[in-house]
């Protein structure tokens, strides 16, 4: 089962589990969607010192809708980002971000509620909510005296540049342009200069033949 992806929609869930979980006494915080890909919640304060105490304020938790989440793993999120916002928010002392406490809470929660909140979860494992649009990539592959062979994913505005570059090295026997979609070129950086991935001559040749020569 999916949730609907609105504000409501957290607003209900962190009342609810502020209630259940929590004993109401939580204040809404700001809620938010976010599109982060790395992280699936974070909770953000404010703070100040205050007669040698730290004071927390200005609570804001948020929830990336990014990835395809079920509405059990969405909530699982809401409330781990709602155990740091306890914890901050009643001045407990942890031993680091997911220390002791905030440990000791989250077992509880699982064990009570038959919650599944885990300290971090491997985003790479995940699909993301909207099939994302293959990317182009300009690649500049190289043949070089020495008998190496490179494949190098350029930065567009940086190709002008390179062209001048190219006609001045030497060492290169030959080259040229090409346009891709292929995953393999997703891990390698669009660079400004000259430089780029050595591959065998079989990996060049393979590469090659699937791309679209610029002319």
């Amino acid at each position: 089962m999916n949730a609907e992806l609105t504000i409501d929609y957290l607003r209900q869930a962190f009342e609810h589990y502020n209630k259940l979980i929590f004993d109401g006494k939580l204040p809404v915080p700001k809620l938010k969607w976010s599109r982060a890909k790395t992280r699936l919640g974070q909770m953000v304060c404010k703070r100040k010192m205050s007669w040698g105490r730290t004071k927390f304020y200005d609570f804001s938790i948020s929830v990336s809708n990014y990835y395809k989440l079920t509405t059990e793993q969405i909530d699982d999120v809401l409330i781990h980002e709602m155990i740091h916002y306890s914890i901050a928010y009643t001045g407990l002392k942890d031993t680091s971000s997911h220390g002791i406490v905030f440990r000791g809470m989250m077992d509880k929660i699982n064990r009570t509620f038959g919650r599944h909140i885990t300290i971090s979860v491997r985003t790479r494992n995940l699909q993301p909510r909207t099939a994302q649009q293959p990317k182009d990539y300009l690649i500049l592959a190289l043949q070089m005296k020495d008998g190496k062979y490179f494949l190098s994913s350029v930065n567009p505005s940086a190709a002008g540049r390179l062209a001048i570059s190219l006609a001045r090295t030497r060492e290169i026997t030959h080259y040229a342009w090409y346009q891709s979609q292929d995953e393999y070129f997703h891990s390698m950086p669009r660079v400004r200069s000259l430089r780029g991935r050595q591959v065998s001559k079989e990996v060049y040749t393979t590469m090659i033949e699937k791309m679209k020569l610029l002319r």
